[in-house]
C-alpha cells in the first residue's frame, strides 16, 4: 500500500510539466570575487602580460652566473674568511698565544697556520650584557681590527678578543684606548718572542 501512494505522489502528468520556470534567477555576486563574478565597487587590479622570451644579454653576465669569476676582494672588507670559526682555534690562540689585558678586554695573538691572512675572533659572554649589547660590542671590535689593526700586524697573525663584563658600556674612544695599550703589549712580545 505504500507503494502505490509514492508511486502516486511522484507519477506526473503532461499539463505539470508547463508550470516549471523556463528562467532561473540571477547568481548573486560574491564580495570576495573580483571580475564577473564579483562585486562591481571593489577596485580592480590590472595585472601585468605576463613576460615572454628569454632574459635580455645584456642585463646578466655569464661568467658572473656560472660563478667562474673570483670577486676581488677589497683591502678594507670583512668576509667570513677574516674570522675565526672553530673552537680548536680559539683554544690553541689561548694556549700558545701572546696575551695581553686591560680592564675590560683580554687579548690573545699568535700564528696559527702558513695562512698570510689575518684573523680575528671575539669571545662575549652573557656576563657582558644582553644579546643586542655583545653584538654590538663584537661590531665595534671587528670595526677596530678591520680599520685599524689589520693594516699593523704581520701577516698571518690571527687575533682573540675576550671581553669581561662592563665592556658594553664602554663609549666608543675608551674601548679603542683599551683595545689599542692591549695590542701595544702584544705587539712588543711579538717582536721580542
Amino acid at each position: 500500500m505504500a507503494r502505490r501512494r509514492a508511486r502516486q505522489s511522484f507519477t506526473l502528468v503532461k499539463t505539470d510539466e508547463k508550470d516549471l520556470p523556463a528562467s532561473q534567477p540571477p547568481a548573486k555576486k560574491n564580495p570576495r570575487l573580483h571580475g564577473t563574478d564579483g562585486d562591481d565597487e571593489r577596485a580592480q587590479r590590472s595585472q601585468a602580460p605576463a613576460r615572454q622570451g628569454t632574459p635580455s644579454p645584456h642585463r646578466h653576465d655569464s661568467a658572473q652566473a656560472a660563478r667562474l669569476r673570483t670577486p676581488v676582494r677589497k683591502p678594507q672588507s670583512f668576509c667570513a674568511a677574516d674570522r675565526l670559526h672553530r673552537s680548536s682555534e680559539f683554544a690553541r690562540l689561548q694556549r700558545n698565544g701572546v696575551r695581553a689585558h686591560s680592564a675590560h678586554f683580554v687579548i690573545y695573538a699568535g700564528r696559527l697556520d702558513q695562512d698570510q691572512r689575518s684573523r680575528l675572533g671575539i669571545t662575549a659572554s652573557r656576563r657582558v650584557g644582553n644579546a643586542v649589547v655583545r653584538n654590538r660590542l663584537k661590531r665595534r671590535v671587528r670595526e677596530w681590527f678591520r680599520r685599524t689593526l689589520r693594516p699593523t700586524l704581520p701577516a698571518g697573525t690571527s687575533i682573540l678578543v675576550i671581553a669581561r663584563p662592563g665592556a658594553g658600556e664602554l663609549a666608543t674612544a675608551q674601548l679603542l684606548a683599551e683595545l689599542g695599550s692591549a695590542m701595544q703589549n702584544i705587539m712588543r712580545k711579538l717582536i721580542r718572542g
